[in-house]
């Protein structure tokens, strides 16, 4: 195959994957300007390089390249493997894709031990030439779950995907672990949720009363700037939301003082 030909094959791909990495992202974003705990942690994306592809055509001993299901393939992580299902919920009721093909390895896990949600997609995209529907492979694992895959991606690779039984054998038990690590995770979800939103909270109220009281210096009131700038230097290590809500009501009060004193 010319390499002219390959680049024809593989543009609408390539538009699909970065298409789909901005949808998934916007998925995060819309939970996070919500102020909720989001099902996407981050998301990558790849379409695969023309001699991969032909080595895949030969293993599947298929004749049309188009026909490889994973030309272009999404990685979504998620903190939580029940975030995984949620993601799955999300995108069987969207109306931008269709799926075609799920594999469940989580609770159907490789001999290997690898464990992952697997979507194959139709995905349309807009091209010069028109409309054209492209498959899309969609991977969804949580955080340990990608780094036992990406370690074992590896092995494949150096032992031309014969790894030694020993070595194997190792590569299970600690796939094992690994999502021992996720159900142990699952079990305290809601605190870790709950952590990570006060977190969240407690850093937009410091950015609001650092914006408060640069106005001061801004203002020219630097008596009330410094005063102020010490005060949030020792409630930044406050863990008590509502006394730094408290500081933020006090500092718009004596700003809307000294924005009357200087008319």
């Amino acid at each position: 195959m010319e390499y002219e030909q390959w680049l024809e094959i593989i543009r609408p791909y390539s538009y699909a994957v970065e298409e789909l990495k901005i949808k998934f992202r916007n998925i995060r974003n819309d939970y996070l300007d919500t102020k909720q705990h989001s099902p996407v942690e981050f998301v990558t994306g790849r379409t695969k390089k023309l001699s991969s592809a032909l080595a895949k055509m030969k293993k599947l001993d298929i004749d049309r390249i188009e026909d490889i299901e994973d030309l272009a393939g999404i990685r979504i992580m998620c903190q939580f493997v029940e975030d995984i299902y949620v993601l799955v919920d999300i995108i069987k009721a969207r109306n931008d894709m269709s799926i075609v093909l799920e594999k469940d390895y989580i609770n159907n896990a490789k001999e290997s031990g690898y464990r992952s949600y697997h979507l194959i997609v139709k995905y349309p995209v807009n091209t010069i030439h028109g409309l054209k529907e492209v498959q899309c492979e969609i991977q969804i694992r949580t955080l340990s779950m990608n780094f036992w895959a990406t370690i074992e991606h590896s092995l494949k690779y150096k032992y031309d995907h014969y790894i030694p039984d020993e070595l194997a054998y190792r590569l299970k038990r600690a796939a094992d672990a690994a999502f021992l690590l996720d159900q142990e995770m699952g079990e305290i979800r809601e605190e870790i949720i709950k952590a990570q939103e006060l977190f969240t909270e407690k850093e937009y109220v410091l950015t609001d009363i650092y914006s408060r009281v640069n106005k001061f210096k801004e203002l020219g009131d630097g008596e009330n700037y410094y005063l102020y700038r010490m005060k949030m230097n020792e409630v930044s290590r406050s863990r008590n939301i509502k006394f730094l809500l408290t500081l933020k009501e006090e500092l718009d009060e004596v700003l809307n003082k000294t924005k009357v004193n200087l008319k």
